[in-house]
């Protein structure tokens, strides 16, 4: 039913030079890349023009972006002095889906057509017993025109001092501007009861404006055996957004060329907001070797942040780490003939976190003069003593919002890592092992206050602590026969744990970081949920009979496990169901060579991983669980329980959700387990006697997939364990190009 609302494939575009096309059915998107590069003894220039379009595979969706880029650099001074500039320049359209868009194509209803008769957009009459919902092609039709236009300019210049062997001084300064322009149209809705005749549009101009200074000084120093580098500097960065929006209702001309906020003749309103915040910071390394068997290094950091109170704005990141080659030590020579390296690396060190509102410190009051944009009335903050407004507007005060912190300070993670690199039998055989223990300490989060502490009371604190440790272990293989068939293949596999160790008791229940406000986070991996265990259908009165007592329970509904042994079926029986953190995930790479043809495969999955499929599978499985009646439902609705088909362990079809059986619950938690070949690639090089002959450096034609095929658990009911419910869905692209370099 989906490809109705989906667009065909397209042609694939041909250049001459820098030549790049993707083809991902049912959408088409071009890429388009020409570079010419140029260097000498003084310097060397770099220019590079790029084109890319994609034609959603959603109907009337779409992106394209042209850039540019330009890199220079000039020697002065017997070479002493360098300066140069690295500039990009983006220009990105799109319009994008409407939210919501896969679940509303799947719930409209086969059975009603795209079309009328006379060719307008159809929609249920209210008398047929159908859901009232939007054409799905007319929800794109009101969409096509809320196109964004973005631009942004970014780069650098910078001048490199070599006043002497070793010795650099190195000052950057750098820019980051963008501007996004966009216009949101409500066009009218025209087709049955859903019908409604408002018309508006809403104009936005945003800005971002971020720039940095740097200033480094390195010096390298070697001596015999000994070899030593050492860095210090210091830096600046600053960041300004700025918005401004401007709405209005009712045009006489409903076009993008006419409605413009001017034009319109109904409710207009204004806003606008901006904010900006600043961080210097102060770092230094060294790094120390001998005999290229003991490696040392030493970096430390001090940061300011202007999102801190001035109590702890600045704070110190240390790290350490430590290498020794053990291959090399004298005590190994017995293992040279089959062991080429083999490298222990141990390091600890800190980081800090300030990704925080800008006015996270501040104690904010707003003020509403009862604009409500939706309709209806708002009185804000206004109030009136005498009790009548005598017909005049009432004046409006302030209320607060949130409760200042001076004391809020840096986010710290604090992580340690082992690590073993290994290589046998002239690199062929090779590999690393590594393990890692972070917690992160002082966390930001904003915490609501409790009801006595009156209105606006939520405060940003610094509260909590998180751990991770893992291990990750990757083993390759790579050689080459005689014939020349060359071969690389490695493998890698991991796995972590993510544990809440503490946390405000008002933050841990609230469900904001797990456990859906009814059991405390603290002990569980961030993002895991409490419900109830489905443990079945009722297929008997005498099961029903048997079973504690369970609202709702009726033949061929959910059956709800008891855990607390009380006999009644209560909010008390929930429990921890869900965690978000895969038992292993893995990889594997394959790479193949053989006179000028390579293949390349690259694998990846996760094992005893869960998915939550409750906002998709409530409705393929309950045909109560939207509460609109004869919405389009899954195919898994059609094996439900009945005393004719006393198996199923799908439901029994309903009107009435009596059972409660869209309450979060075991039955919606599913095996998300995959393999996926994530990435295929056949190349072919011209031999190099054929690319002198046409005066090229290199001629390569090649033709890739994505996403090509995934093989899941036979229980899970989804389509994309990745898109468990109604995501966008992952295409298949295939790619077909030439690379010609001269």
């Amino acid at each position: 039913m989906l490809n109705k609302y989906l667009d065909a494939a397209g042609t694939v575009p041909v250049s001459n030079t820098d030549w790049f096309a993707e083809t991902t059915r049912p959408g088409v998107i071009q890429n388009y890349n020409i570079s010419v590069s140029n260097g000498g003894k003084k310097g060397s220039a770099f220019f590079s023009l790029g084109y890319y379009k994609n034609d959603g595979i959603i109907k009337t969706t779409n992106f394209d972006r042209f850039s540019a880029r330009v890199n220079t650099d000039y020697k002065m001074l017997k070479d002493i002095v360098t300066i140069g500039e690295n500039f990009t320049l983006n220009r990105t359209s799109e319009v994008g889906a409407p939210g919501g868009y896969i679940e509303s194509v799947l719930q409209y209803n086969p059975l009603l057509p795209v079309y009328t008769t006379n060719g307008d957009l159809a929609q249920a009459p209210s008398s047929s017993g159908f859901p009232q919902r939007e054409n799905p092609l007319s929800i794109l039709e009101r969409n096509k025109d809320n196109r964004y236009t973005y631009w942004r300019l970014f780069g650098n210049v910078f001048i490199n001092i070599n006043p002497i062997k070793g010795l650099n001084i190195r000052t950057t300064a750098g820019i980051d501007y963008a501007q996004k322009k966009q216009r949101f149209f409500t066009y009218p809705i025209t087709e049955g009861v859903v019908a409604n005749d408002k018309n508006a549009v809403e104009a936005k101009q945003e800005h971002w404006t971020k720039w940095m200074w740097n200033a480094i000084i390195t010096y390298n120093l070697e001596m015999g055996k000994h070899r030593a580098d050492f860095l210090l500097g210091t830096e600046l960065n600053r960041q300004i957004d700025e918005w401004f929006s401007a709405y209005k209702e009712d045009f006489i001309v409903l076009n993008p060329t006419y409605m413009w906020p001017s034009a319109g003749t109904g409710i207009a309103q204004a806003y606008g907001g901006g904010g900006s915040f600043s961080l210097i910071s102060f770092f230094g390394k060294a790094n120390y070797s001998y005999d290229n068997r003991y490696l040392v290094s030493l970096t430390m950091r001090y940061d300011g942040s202007s999102r801190f109170g001035k109590n702890n704005r600045f704070a110190f990141f240390p790290s350490v780490s430590a290498g020794w080659r053990i291959s090399q030590e004298k005590f190994m020579a017995g293992a040279n003939s089959w062991l080429d390296d083999l490298k222990l690396r141990v390091s600890w060190g800190q980081t800090g976190n300030q990704d925080i509102n800008a006015t996270a410190r501040y104690t904010i009051y707003d003020s509403n003069y009862g604009v409500n944009e939706n309709g209806g009335q708002s009185y804000g903050t206004s109030y009136d003593i005498a009790g009548s407004n005598g017909g005049g507007i009432l004046p409006s005060g302030f209320r607060r919002t949130q409760i200042g912190n001076d004391d809020i300070k840096w986010e710290t993670t604090t992580q340690t890592n082992v690590g073993l690199d290994f290589s046998f039998f002239q690199q062929t055989f090779y590999g690393s092992f590594d393990w890692f223990y972070k917690q992160t300490k002082d966390i930001l989060v904003e915490m609501t206050g409790i009801g006595v502490m009156g209105e606006g009371a939520s405060q940003w604190v610094n509260a909590g602590a998180v751990d991770n440790m893992g291990v990750e272990f990757q083993l390759g293989y790579r050689n080459q026969t005689k014939g020349g068939f060359k071969y690389d293949i490695s493998a890698n596999i991991s796995h972590y744990n993510n544990k809440v160790i503490d946390m405000p008791a008002t933050v841990a229940a609230s469900g904001k970081f797990g456990g859906n406000g009814v059991q405390s986070v603290v002990g569980h991996a961030i993002g895991s949920q409490v419900g109830y265990i489905a443990d079945g259908i009722f297929k008997s009165q005498e099961e029903i009979d048997n079973h504690a007592y369970q609202e709702g329970a009726g033949l061929g509904r959910i059956r709800y496990r008891d855990i607390t042994g009380d006999g009644v079926v209560s909010e008390a029986d929930q429990t921890w169901i869900y965690s978000p953190i895969p038992a292993v995930a893995f990889g594997a790479n394959f790479y193949f060579e053989y006179k000028g043809f390579d293949l390349t495969l690259f694998f990846q999955g996760v094992g005893g991983q869960q998915v939550i499929t409750k906002d998709f599978k409530q409705q393929t499985d309950l045909w109560s669980g939207v509460n609109v009646a004869n919405l389009n439902k899954g195919t898994r609705v059609l094996d439900a329980w009945s005393p004719s088909n006393p198996d199923s362990d799908i439901p029994a079809l309903s009107t009435n959700n009596n059972n409660n059986e869209t309450r979060v619950s075991t039955y919606f938690v599913e095996d998300g387990s995959f393999l996926k070949l994530r990435n295929l690639q056949l190349g072919y090089n011209l031999p190099k006697s054929a690319c002198d002959k046409m005066k090229m450096q290199n001629w390569r034609w090649f033709v890739s997939a994505q996403n090509v095929f995934t093989i899941h658990s036979a229980k899970f009911t989804g389509v994309d364990p990745e898109v468990p419910t109604f995501g966008y869905p992952i295409p298949l692209t295939v790619t077909l190009g030439t690379k010609v370099t001269f």
